[in-house]
Order: C-alpha cells, then sequence, then structure tokens
C-alpha cells in the first residue's frame, strides 16, 4: 500500500488586535542572515513561544471536539510576526493519517524549515497518552516550541472535552534545550 502525502501551511487572515500586536518596530530585535546576535530577551523569546502555541490552539479545538483527538502538526513564526501551521494532509476524501506518521513527518520538516534559519521560531503540538495501572489512560496534549535565539520551552496541559468544548488544565511548563535551531558547529 502505497500512501501519498503533502504537507502544507495554512493561510488565514490575521485579526486588527494581531495585526497591531506584531507590527514591525521602528528598530528590528534581530537582524536574521547576519552574524550580529540580536537583543532578545529570554522574556521576550518565551512570549513569542506562547503567541505561536495561541495560534495553533483554534486548528487543534476544532478537530480535538469532533474526533476526541488531533493530528500532529508544526507551527512555525516569521520575523514579521505571522503564524502558520503545518500539517500533513493525505488528500480529500481520504482516510486520517495515523499520529505516528504524521508526527515523524512534521518534525522532518520542522527540521528543514529550522535549518534555512527564515523564521523564528517553530514547535509542535501532539497529544500524549499513559496507561494507569487500572488500565485507564490519561491524555495530555504536548506542545514544543523553539526560538532561533536560543531558548525552548515545553507544555504540557491535561485536558478533557465536555459540552462540546475542550477545557485545559493548569500546564507544566519546562525550559529545554534547543534541538531545531543549534548552533553551526
Amino acid at each position: 500500500l502505497l500512501l501519498v502525502t503533502s504537507v502544507q501551511a495554512e493561510e488565514r487572515k490575521k485579526s486588527k488586535a494581531e495585526q497591531m500586536a506584531t507590527a514591525p518596530s521602528e528598530t528590528p530585535v534581530a537582524v536574521l542572515g547576519t552574524k550580529r546576535k540580536g537583543k532578545l530577551t529570554e522574556e521576550q523569546a518565551v512570549n513569542q513561544l506562547k503567541y505561536m502555541m495561541v495560534q495553533g490552539w483554534a486548528r487543534m479545538e476544532r478537530e480535538l471536539v469532533e474526533f476526541g483527538t488531533f493530528t500532529p502538526f508544526g507551527l512555525t513564526l516569521s520575523p514579521q510576526g505571522d503564524f502558520k501551521p503545518l500539517f500533513v494532509e493525505s488528500g480529500v476524501g481520504a482516510l486520517r493519517i495515523k499520529s505516528d506518521f504524521a508526527l515523524g513527518a512534521v518534525v522532518e520538516n520542522l527540521k528543514a524549515i529550522a535549518k534555512t534559519r527564515a523564521v523564528w521560531a517553530v514547535g509542535l503540538i501532539y497529544i500524549q497518552a499513559k496507561e494507569l495501572p487500572d488500565g485507564s489512560h490519561v491524555q495530555r496534549i504536548q506542545v514544543m516550541t523553539e526560538h532561533i535565539a536560543g531558548w525552548a520551552r515545553h507544555w504540557s496541559y491535561p485536558f478533557k472535552i465536555e459540552n462540546a468544548e475542550v477545557k485545559l488544565g493548569a500546564p507544566l511548563e519546562t525550559a529545554v534545550k534547543t534541538t531545531y535551531f543549534e548552533k553551526s558547529k
């Protein structure tokens, strides 16, 4: 059996608030394509990672409510503040893609995108389930994000679906080492 897929980025119209929040400043925070480091603080980088994560929630939430799960997908944030999700598409009317396959495909594409250094941040959203001793499962939404400035964060959210609405618990936030934006040797 041969499964042909494509990876696409979704376009969407930005709200007026997003346009104002991501409008370029008079002096750039960092100039891409130069050897000079930008003056970006950890707090600023993490805020950009959070912004990127929040932009991905809408796509994830629709699928989660409808199917009780969602296909893993990637996140990218351009230097201009443009968010784009990266997802694996199987075609119209095709069967849903297995999560492990989608996760692997998205990770490989995020590595390639980060290697170009054309975006400021990349991320990945997926569900992880752990089996409990009683045989039941606990599911958490995992969000792995990384900024070109060298900071990375992992958020893990417990969740449940009630009345066609996703209810999130308090996340566990962990600072982690970067893997996609590794320094050149």
